[in-house]
């Protein structure tokens, strides 16, 4: 019985770092109108969760090494409980980040690379194969029941119930933990590489986050200086993006040289640079981060479009998501049976052709008069996820010997998370931006609004525009005192340029999704 019980605490602890992301994203508008923030405070909440874990997963892993995998996969478990219930208490989107994005996102990037390798421990053989399968099919589901559960208890309750559910399952995985081996004590631990695990968490930091407060402070040009205490930061004009994302790539280039040194020296760094020289698997890693960036994305945009253009509550939206989420795991399943017979490069580029096959039906649908009946074509995008995802962990981790098996997930885990957060945090801002330029081409051009609220209007829109609802937006107009004839001109012109907003985000994951395709030229061509 002991065997089955570590492969339940791990499965029940897969669950929930899945279960976790999708539950957010159809409580959108939820948590806007309880914390009382903005569709672009809760888009940067999701983007530092995957920024957290995509700078902390090799740390976790190498931490694994040094303290033991079972008590790493431990402390994390107890981060991701107090992260999860900071959130479920959070009055304010500064306490969500705090236990949400933060918190347990480090607790999720100190369980999720543990999980594999105490798999790895616990089990060999057809019953390694067996657990591996069972893990994948329990994340599976969660991410397919995570937006009915949310949108259930968001709908009917609150949002923070679904976070502390959570906690009561952290509570049964340490409960279940005995059941786990004791960590061996290794003949030499190896060293912490602060410096390498500095440069990587500040690099990954500045990258993301440059991206994110382009649309704040612009994207070149500074809109306003970054205020930081009495410092401004706008340097000959300059906004703080490029500073930010240019500081980052440097940071990065650093960390690469860093490394390479460490590895040359026979020292104990966080990865050995050497195996991006290994054939097909820096290709793997690219597909593999755009693969995880497009499903982020989507999975944030195509909500938000149901809950901002036709008022989804959260469990509509988690109904409207479910057969996405059931063509994946079906389409996921039918590549798996596909293996054997077809290249496995074949099946990942005939995903992407299907990938942006249905962003192209969805960006041609998504107009003035779409009704929701009118989106079901995401399945197709869907089918093509699932296809990709059959095929390229078994390329990348077929591709390194099995000594280096930990390395690559640590690696591939950071490509993940980082596809999430940049995924989620371009399409947003890309969308904010082209929303700001649609209203103001569209209030100078009207011949309802009167020529002397023009510059009013102008200026509040690039002062705070932001996606909103037509209620929402509606509420607004009314509290100022506008007439309903502006007000009608004003919801019109807003409405137009949210379906063009909403379009261009498609549009740029369209672009996302041939990157892709190109990159799979370089991916390995045998049957595995």
């Amino acid at each position: 019985m002991r065997k089955w019980l570590v492969l339940i605490t791990l499965s029940m602890a897969m669950f929930i770092i899945v279960i976790d992301t999708t539950i957010m994203n159809v409580s959108i508008s939820a948590l806007i109108i309880d914390l009382d923030t903005s569709v672009s405070g809760i888009q940067g909440a999701i983007s530092i969760y995957a920024l957290v874990m995509a700078s902390f997963i090799l740390i976790g892993g190498k931490l694994g090494d040094i303290l033991g995998k079972k008590r790493t996969f431990l402390i994390g478990s107890v981060l991701f409980g107090i992260g999860t219930f900071t959130a479920s208490i959070s009055p304010s989107l500064g306490v969500l980040v705090l236990g949400w994005s933060i918190v347990e996102g480090l607790g999720s990037a100190l369980m999720l690379p543990n999980i594999q390798t105490l798999l790895r421990d616990e089990y060999e053989g057809k019953d390694l194969a067996f657990a591996y399968g069972i893990v994948s099919a329990i994340g599976a589901v969660a991410a397919a029941v995570g937006p009915i559960v949310g949108g259930f208890l968001t709908t009917f309750y609150t949002w923070r119930l679904a976070f502390l559910g959570e906690v009561l399952i952290v509570i049964a995985v340490l409960a279940l933990s005995r059941s786990i081996k004791a960590d061996v004590p290794l003949p030499r631990k190896p060293r912490f590489d602060l410096a390498g695990a500095s440069l990587s968490v500040l690099g990954l930091f500045s990258i993301v986050m440059g991206i994110l407060l382009g649309q704040t402070y612009g994207f070149w040009l500074s809109k306003q200086p970054l205020v930081i205490g009495s410092w401004e930061i706008a340097p000959f004009g300059l906004s703080v993006t490029p500073i930010l994302i240019g500081l980052g790539v440097l940071l990065i280039m650093l960390l690469f040289r860093w490394e390479k040194r460490q590895e040359e020296t026979g020292g104990d760094g966080l990865f050995k640079p050497s195996l991006f020289s290994t054939p097909g698997l820096t290709p793997g890693f690219i597909v593999r981060h755009l693969h995880m960036a497009l499903m982020a994305a989507f999975l944030f945009t195509f909500p938000l479009l149901l809950q901002l253009t036709f008022e989804f509550s959260a469990l509509e939206t988690g109904f409207a998501l479910l057969p996405f989420s059931i063509v994946v795991l079906v389409s996921a399943i039918i590549g798996a049976k596909l293996t054997g017979r077809f290249i496995a490069k074949r099946i990942i580029q005939a995903g992407f052709l299907l990938v942006i096959l249905g962003l192209g039906i969805i960006a041609w649908t998504v107009k003035p008069d779409v009704q929701p009946s009118d989106m079901s074509l995401a399945v197709v995008f869907g089918a093509g996820i699932g296809l990709i995802a059959s095929q390229i962990l078994n390329l990348i981790f077929s591709s390194v010997g099995e000594k280096d098996i930990s390395e690559t997930a640590g690696l591939n885990g950071t490509f993940e998370q980082l596809g999430n957060s940049i995924g989620v945090a371009l399409v947003g801002t890309i969308m904010l931006s082209t929303l700001l330029i649609g209203l103001q081409m569209n209030i100078e051009e009207s011949a309802e609004i009167p020529q002397e609220y023009k510059p009013e209007l102008l200026a509040a829109v690039e002062e705070s525009v932001e996606l909103v609802s037509n209620t929402q937006l509606k509420s607004t107009l009314e509290a100022s005192g506008a007439d309903p004839e502006l007000q009608a001109e004003v919801l019109d012109i807003y409405a137009l340029s949210r379906v063009r907003a909403f379009k261009i985000g498609i549009v740029f994951l369209i672009f996302l999704a041939l990157v892709g395709l190109v990159s799979t030229v370089g991916l390995s061509d045998r049957k595995l």
